[in-house]
């Protein structure tokens, strides 16, 4: 493990994103993000097909980093072959087919593949056309998958991609908690808080009450439309997007607490970046938060917890927006914990397979992730694995067998030691 330890001493990343930078001597790349496919045909083309993206590089011994391709076992399901199919399309050398588009969307947009190739290009925009391809896809009529187009229909008719009942939606609510109608804070629940994982918002709700911290949770919360938007139908993510700044704005809130990895990414990166909304709102993700408090003293942790753990990060606030530290720096302050780290972590985490529509479409590629994660954080000989996403503990929490590890949210920890 001495080379993971001397790699990472070499680690920036690019602030706003999960990308690590390269310091190599090409010229800086100056194309923008979140832009359509033409934006980027002159540099897909630079692809070597070295295979490196395949693996860590130079790091874990060289271990697999995706889950896509290693589960479809052939070129085109790595990022390598991705971007052949990409230039094909765009020279009209190819065209779409339902096999095609299924390889696209085969895939959890995880970006485990961009961290490790070493061209700077490839390797700050390949995940810009992964995504934008997704929307040709959509475009030219071969996506999203079936299962896909089910959810979004759900996300329509109930404001929210599991079908439950819009009314529902807050039920979970603890009789003895309370909020404060007029707060300037609101805590976005998400929809797998709200109908899935309901102890996340307990416990988040809990939390924020044990601090004396007035907050609200937005009567008509709805979808914020991250599964919406990974299946590449950007045009009603839009509007989704839209819907939810107007209810913010009417609300009177001036920050946002999030639970969710998905919709923290949502509100904070892709409402302003991709769809140009500047709702002019801070957004935090419970860590943010927890850590900015602990910081100026205004949380105390005081229960000691006695357990030893591992921190699984989650894509979407992992590699797509650099929160690495905020997590760990927060564990670490817990009493009684004893954080250890799987072999591949931060950038090089292995996807637990529930993102980018994945779990609903493509069930085998899916499980097969969370085992890979669930065996890797056994190794580490933790009781438990951690993490900060309702869609990554769901994922854990279905894929582990007879009680083999026990997997948390962030917020169930934290709620423990401030009781």
């Amino acid at each position: 493990m001495v080379g993971v330890v001397s790699m990472a001493k070499k680690i920036r990343y690019i602030r706003g994103t999960g990308i690590e930078k390269i310091d190599l001597k090409q010229e800086d790349h100056k194309l923008d993000k979140y832009k359509g496919i033409e934006h980027y045909k002159d540099i897909v083309y630079q692809c070597g097909k070295c295979g490196t993206c395949r693996t860590v590089f130079q790091d874990v011994n060289w271990a697999r980093v995706c889950p896509s391709g290693e589960f479809g076992q052939f070129e085109a399901y790595y990022l390598g072959g991705k971007n052949l199919l990409t230039w094909g399309i765009q020279q009209n050398k190819l065209k779409w087919t339902d096999n095609l588009a299924r390889i696209f969307y085969e895939c959890s947009l995880c970006l485990a593949c961009t961290q490790q190739c070493q061209i700077p290009e490839l390797h700050t925009y390949a995940g810009e056309w992964l995504m934008a391809m997704r929307e040709e896809a959509v475009r030219a009529g071969y996506g999203p998958m079936p299962e896909q187009k089910q959810y979004t229909k759900y996300v329509e008719e109930l404001h929210n991609p599991y079908g439950e009942k819009n009314e529902s939606r807050q039920d979970w609510f603890p009789s003895d908690a309370f909020q404060s109608p007029n707060a300037k804070l609101a805590y976005f629940v998400g929809c797998t808080s709200s109908y899935r994982e309901k102890e996340i918002a307990i416990s988040t709700v809990r939390i924020l009450n044990t601090l004396g911290i007035d907050f609200k949770i937005l009567e008509n919360e709805s979808c914020c439309g991250s599964p919406v938007y990974m299946t590449g139908q950007v045009d009603y993510a839009r509007k989704i997007a839209e819907d939810n700044v107007e209810m913010f704005k009417n609300s009177g809130v001036e920050k946002i607490i999030t639970s969710c990895a998905g919709c923290y990414r949502a509100l904070k990166d892709i409402y302003p970046k991709k769809f140009g909304i500047k709702h002019g709102i801070e957004i935090l993700h419970l860590p943010e938060f927890i850590l900015r408090n602990l910081k100026n003293g205004t949380i105390k942790f005081k229960q000691n917890v006695n357990m030893k753990i591992t921190y699984h990060d989650p894509c979407h606030i992992g590699r797509h927006m650099g929160m690495y530290k905020e997590p760990r720096a927060v564990l670490e302050e817990i009493p009684g914990i004893e954080l250890v780290e799987m072999d591949r972590n931060k950038h090089n985490a292995w996807c637990c397979g529930s993102g980018g529509g994945v779990r609903a479409a493509f069930k085998d590629l899916s499980e097969f992730a969370a085992r890979e994660r669930i065996e890797e954080a056994k190794d580490t000989d933790a009781s438990a694995i951690v993490s900060s996403c309702p869609f990554c503990l769901n994922q854990f929490k279905t894929n582990i067998k007879n009680d083999e590890i026990k997997a948390y949210d962030i917020s169930q920890l934290i709620e423990k030691t401030i009781k």
